[in-house]
């Protein structure tokens, strides 16, 4: 019996199934006259007869109408238009003209009338019963109901899916951190050509009711016994694992869970992998990713995972991670430290190194993720935060830095404030590209220093010609990064928990 593979590409009998449009009758036509449901109209109290129709006239008249009503199509517009009305008092000298009415002297507010003992009493009882019993209502709601302030809230990814799982943690009273990790995990299920546990990112949280901003790095970071030499002086196509790093993606979502964290861990897993175990469309971008790597020199494992028949799976079609869903079960239940100190550090260690890498089990138990302050500039009276070193964050500040001094509106050509951005874009990510690891290179904090000067960013713009490009060497020096792509996967989350929280997952893929 062969064994089923790790990820299934389900294609439905006879293709795609296309949803039945016949619809209930009843649900259509409450759908097209609600809220006014079809069967309270035939339910109206019937108006009184003509006074001058006998009563066993009426009373055919009635059985008549009736017969006819059974027999009516079930068109409430139908209905209103042969129903019969009769005209009502509308004025003072209408309801004179009805002797049901009788002109009194009496005073109601006398003790003496029945009316001020008997009406008033029951009106003013019955408003106090009410005015009692909503107020009751609104303190039991006020403090064991659910909160009901879930009217507003913000979640973006890169995959369609994952927004409605982030939206989901939000509806089921989570933070927004916890909306951000269960989208962030679903990106590595839905795109994992662009995220997933084997890597690492940095989360920003900013609380607004505090005013307080934290950033949560958890990139990965190289194992103890990788050294320069090996990675400039090896064939790194023959030894692949020396590429790999210590993963910190399930680190740093658990730092985040708690220190924001609302609902159980445990439940914030589970959504995504519930994602990975129930399946997923493939998307456009997965199925370009993969037809781009088809005729690559992939592992066996690789094309077997996700290129069956050796082809790219089509957008569209069901497939399942049941692999995935298996690895978050786990840490679902036993939390990271069965990423990090269990069995499958294990299997991790054991494929690294069987492929020329370096890692090992301590460099996993080794390792933690940190908590740092942002980088912030404060752009047209906005402030901006954004993730520092060794992170890029910083090239955004110098861009806003050197854009500042033009006036881009809408009363500019396009044209000149693209070509503004385009420049200043240029000089940022070539200056970004000499950031490192400040903990490691002292160097790195200088720089940074000087992109976050508006001073410098004024040299920078008087550099930028007008009616000219320049390449980057014509602004600054920059370093190149030979043979690799950049992947990049992105989470913004926003909900009413006032938390604003920007999840990034960058790759460098070597090539």
């Amino acid at each position: 019996m062969n064994h089923s593979p790790a990820t299934e590409f389900i294609t439905p009998p006879g293709g795609a199934v296309e949803l039945d449009k016949e619809s209930n009758p009843q649900t259509t036509l409450g759908s097209a006259y609600s809220p006014v449901d079809y069967m309270s109209i035939t339910s109206f109290p019937r108006l009184p007869e003509d006074d001058g129709m006998s009563g066993e006239n009426a009373a055919k008249v009635r059985k008549d109408d009736d017969n006819a009503l059974m027999e009516q199509d079930t068109d409430p517009d139908l209905f209103l238009k042969t129903a019969r009305l009769q005209r009502l008092p509308s004025s003072a000298s209408d309801l004179a003209s009805h002797d049901t009415l009788q002109e009194t002297n009496r005073d109601p507010f006398k003790e003496d009338c029945a009316c001020q003992r008997d009406g008033l009493t029951v009106i003013i009882t019955a408003c106090l019963t009410f005015a009692t019993g909503v107020t009751i209502a609104l303190i039991m709601q006020i403090y064991l109901g659910d909160p009901q302030v879930f009217n507003q809230g913000a979640v973006v990814t890169d995959a369609a899916q994952c927004t409605s799982v982030g939206f989901s943690v939000l509806a089921r009273q989570g933070s927004s951190v916890d909306a951000a990790i269960s989208a962030a995990l679903c990106l590595g299920i839905v795109h994992p050509h662009t995220s997933g546990m084997g890597g690492g990112g940095v989360m920003l949280v900013h609380d607004i009711r505090k005013n307080e901003t934290k950033v949560i790095d958890f990139r990965e970071t190289a194992p103890s016994g990788v050294s320069e030499l090996m990675l400039t002086q090896t064939d790194l196509d023959q030894n692949a694992g020396l590429t790999v790093a210590v993963p910190g993606m399930l680190s740093g979502m658990q730092q985040a869970h708690q220190l924001y964290g609302r609902l159980p861990w445990k439940d914030v897993v589970t959504m995504a992998a519930d994602v990975a175990r129930n399946g997923f469309n493939v998307t456009h971008e997965l199925a370009a990713a993969l037809a781009a790597v088809k005729d690559t020199n992939v592992s066996a494992a690789f094309g077997a995972l996700f290129l069956p028949n050796g082809q790219p799976p089509l957008p569209g079609l069901l497939a399942r991670r049941l692999d995935l869903a298996s690895v978050l079960d786990a840490v679902a239940v036993k939390g990271v430290s069965e990423f990090y100190s269990g069995n499958l550090t294990q299997e991790m260690v054991a494929a690294v190194q069987a492929n020329g890498g370096v890692l090992t089990e301590r460099d996993f138990g080794n390792y933690s993720t940190v908590l740092k302050q942002p980088a912030e500039v404060v752009y047209q009276e906005h402030r901006v935060m954004t993730a520092p070193p060794p992170h890029a964050g910083v090239a955004l500040i110098t861009v806003l830095n050197i854009l500042e001094g033009y006036n881009i509106t809408s009363q500019v050509p396009r044209n000149s404030s693209y070509h503004q951005i385009a420049e200043a874009l240029k000089m940022a990510l070539a200056l970004s590209s000499g950031l490192g690891d400040p903990m490691f290179d002292p160097s790195v904090s200088e720089t940074v220093s000087k992109m976050q000067s508006k001073s410098y960013a004024s040299l920078l713009r008087q550099m930028i010609s007008d009616s000219e490009a320049f390449p980057v060497s014509h602004y600054t020096p920059s370093f190149h990064l030979e043979g690799g792509a950049t992947a990049a996967a992105q989470v913004v989350v926003m909900g009413p928990d006032d938390l604003t929280v920007s999840f990034m997952r960058f790759d460098l893929l070597h090539q």
